[in-house]
Formats: structure tokens, sequence, C-alpha cells
């Protein structure tokens, strides 16, 4: 079971990230800022951290620049999200090694835990015999769960 944090200031974009990877069997941690973020990072071992880039107090390109320039760290898997479409001017140490555009389809996060946590079963989290209802399908911001909790797309 591998050890993923999710860092993201929209609570209902951090827990449906995490109640997914959670679906894997992985063990989760949210936080809900930068800074909270930041704390979890230097109590625990993470295999994977997923963040958002625009956090207050610390952003989610901090968070990376911490991780990679830790030698105890930086060989953690780091996944940036934002609603910006690319990044530029990162020095190539600073790279995540992927990116989730907002809004995203769900199935990315398929991807991700398949990419950086190999010890996942193979077989896709959504194709499985788990059962999780989720109330849409396609891309986050667009969804009745995005409305519902007060996101918009």
């Amino acid at each position: 079971m591998a050890k993923v944090l999710v860092i993201d200031d929209e609570p209902s974009i951090a827990t449906l990230v995490a109640e997914i990877i959670e679906g894997y069997g992985h063990h989760v941690s949210i936080a809900f800022n930068g800074l909270q973020g930041l704390e979890f990072i230097k109590e625990n071992k993470f295999d994977l951290i997923i963040s958002d880039i625009m956090m207050p107090h610390i952003t989610g390109l901090e968070l990376l620049y911490f991780v990679r320039s830790n030698a105890q760290l930086n060989s953690t898997h780091f996944v940036l999200m934002s609603a910006v479409a690319h990044l530029s001017n990162l020095e190539n140490k600073y790279q995540p090694e992927d990116f989730l555009v907002k809004p995203f389809d769900i199935t990315r996060i398929d991807e991700i835990v398949q990419k950086f946590l190999p010890e996942t079963d193979a077989h896709s989290f959504f194709n499985s015999s788990i059962s999780f209802d989720f109330p849409f399908r396609g891309n986050v911001n667009n969804s009745s769960f995005s409305r519902e909790f007060g996101e918009t797309g």
C-alpha cells in the first residue's frame, strides 16, 4: 500500500481525488492548503504527492521546490494540478512528473495511479469490482457534484 498526499484548497476536489486513490487500497492524507501540506511532508514519507498550484500561504510550486531540494524527499513522485494549462520557466529539476489540468476527467487519476504507483493492481479502478457511486462522469467542474459543492466550470 502506497502513501499518497493530496493538497488542494478546494475541499471537494481534494476529497474526490483522495477517495478515488483510496479505492485502490492506498493510504491517502489530505491537506487543504499548502502550509498544512508542508507539515504533512515534513512529518511523513509519501510515495506520491498531488498538489494544486494556486493556494494561499504556500503554493504547490513552493512545495515542489521543497521536495526536490530535500535529498530525503526528492524521489517522491510529484504531480501538480491547476486550471492553468502549462508551466513555463521552471528549471528541469523542479518539473513535476505529471500535470492535471482542471477541470480534469476523473480517469486521469486512474492514469496517474497506474503510472506512479506500480504496486497498484494493474486492474483499473474503473473496471474493478470496487463499488463507488460517482455522481457524474466526465470532467470535475462540469458535474452535478461540483455544482452541489459550489464549484463552477
